[in-house]
């Protein structure tokens, strides 16, 4: 279980040569610009269509939008530039130093902030200083998975400060611990009466033992961190097959988890169901789905093709609409009533034992998915008055979105070498990306698919290069300095998996 950790040759190998060909690549990046240029410029006068932006005077507000290593929240700040706001970027301290953001025409301040899990308090004073500084009116957080629920409290405290001045767009506290919490979220489905996968959150390699042993000896659970877990694509069958009645074989294996299942990192085993994966996100005003895009995914989602209009696409929707609808009359813990403004990011599985589909988990923030929605729509999805809103989706002549050089070592580098074992000795992710035959497995691995990298757009293109040829060889160069190993990069979020 897990993935093989790269030894000392292969880090220095994928930390080191990985900038150096970035440098080497530089001039097939800034020909990609100058391409970029030219087709907008040849769109715009065969369309006569005046320049984009508006003048100083026309500012419709000021929004501060976090996740600036992010490409969601890169294509947050563009759309609300575009559509004539006043943009302040927010990354935090060690990740954003070099961000994409940091550098694009779209942003018109940018700030560091602490790292909300070392430090709430000064996270969230900082945020609250920026907002007062700027009279903000919006606050979007762009949140990764291990800053939510710290990005709906500083958000609770922001709208409480301001006097409701600065309107912010996330859930409240309550229902976003039981959106973001698997276990939480799978026992308030079940509550609101949609089908489940059958699940049990676990706080000890004892207590995942005894569960097992209850409800059988067929192999039928895969495992999920509650936290931040690298192993997230291993579908490793629970118990293991062939085991024994006292299950030693899994004990073995549950105890030398890389990250110990504790009450501190408790686990969740979940009912396996075969089928495809599909991801959505929505953007809810006043459980209103003001925005959606269904998109087939898999454990590492590096290409995002467009499946809304499709029938799993409006499938996915109208569940999101039945759940919202029905939350929307259910109160939270407290007994309060719960603010449904924000993201609901869906991920399901469409069964092929029954046909139906189960919702896996809940990810209440920007989906990267939203890179495939029209810029110049995005930002009045975030207007309250949604009387006569309707819902923004992608285009169906939309391209598939994925990143340059991400494809370049992934997709491609796996044609020029394809033996499994020689890509192992170069990094030990590599051979998972190899595709032997044709595949019916989604979104689409066709090497020669045309497809777009979402950071380079003609109006803003300096973030494209600053990703490419400044902050992740800088990224990788600082972790190799510290000694520190990764299995596997996601591009599109800037995160890290570590060895």
């Amino acid at each position: 279980m897990g993935r093989s950790t790269p030894s000392r040759a292969q880090d220095f190998l994928s930390s080191l040569i990985l900038p150096y060909l970035s440098i080497f690549l530089l001039p097939v990046s800034i020909t990609a610009v100058i391409l970029s240029l030219l087709l907008e410029k040849l769109r715009v006068l065969t369309s006569q269509q005046l320049e984009r932006g508006t003048s100083s005077k026309d500012v419709k507000g000021c929004v501060i939008i976090s996740g600036g290593r992010m490409s969601k929240g890169l294509t947050l700040a563009r759309a609300f530039k575009r559509a004539g706001w006043k943009v302040i970027g927010v990354e935090e301290e060690g990740w954003g130093d070099l961000c994409p953001m940091r550098f694009s025409s779209c942003v018109d301040q940018f700030y560091l902030l602490p790292p909300a899990a070392q430090s709430y308090d000064r996270y969230s004073d900082k945020l609250l200083h920026i907002a007062q500084r700027h009279s903000a009116t919006l606050f979007i957080p762009v949140s990764g998975a291990g800053s939510s629920v710290e990005d709906a409290r500083a958000a609770e405290e922001m709208a409480r400060v301001t006097k409701g001045r600065c309107r912010t767009f996330i859930q409240d506290p309550e229902t976003m611990l039981d959106l973001h919490d698997k276990d939480r979220f799978m026992a308030l489905v079940d509550k609101l009466g949609f089908s489940i996968p059958k699940g049990k959150m676990v706080e000890s390699v004892n207590a995942a033992i005894e569960f097992l042993r209850e409800d059988g000896k067929e192999p039928k659970y895969i495992l999920k961190c509650m936290g931040l877990d690298e192993n997230r694509g291993d579908m490793t069958l629970f118990p293991l097959k062939g085991d024994g009645d006292e299950l030693k074989k899994t004990r073995a294996l549950l105890q030398g988890l890389r990250l110990p299942i504790t009450r501190d990192c408790p686990y969740v085993f979940q009912e396996f169901i075969p089928g495809q994966e599909w991801c959505t996100h929505a953007s809810v005003v006043e459980s209103q789905i003001t925005s959606f895009v269904t998109c087939p995914s898999n454990d590492m989602l590096m290409s995002y093709e467009n499946a809304t209009t499709t029938k799993i696409g409006k499938q996915a929707e109208r569940w999101t609409s039945d759940f919202l609808q029905r939350l929307r009359d259910d109160p939270a813990p407290s007994g309060e009533r719960r603010r449904l403004n924000g993201h609901f990011s869906f991920d399901f599985i469409m069964s092929t034992k029954d046909g139906k589909l189960y919702p896996l988990e809940c990810n209440a923030r920007v989906h990267t998915a939203v890179i495939l929605l029209p810029l110049d729509g995005i930002a009045g999805c975030y207007s309250t008055d949604v009387s006569n809103h309707t819902i923004l989706r992608p285009p169906s002549s939309t391209l598939p979105r994925s990143w340059l050089y991400n494809d370049l070592i992934m997709r491609y580098l796996p044609l020029l070498i394809p033996s499994k074992h020689i890509l192992s000795l170069i990094h030990p992710s590599l051979p998972a990306c190899l595709v032997t035959k044709p595949s019916k497995r989604m979104p689409s691995e066709e090497p020669f698919q045309i497809r777009v990298d979402p950071t380079l757009i003609a109006d803003d293109w300096l973030p494209f290069l600053i990703l490419w040829h400044v902050w992740w060889p800088s990224i990788l160069l600082t972790r190799w300095w510290k000694g520190k190993k990764w299995t596997r990069l996601n591009v599109s979020t800037g995160r890290i998996f570590e060895a």
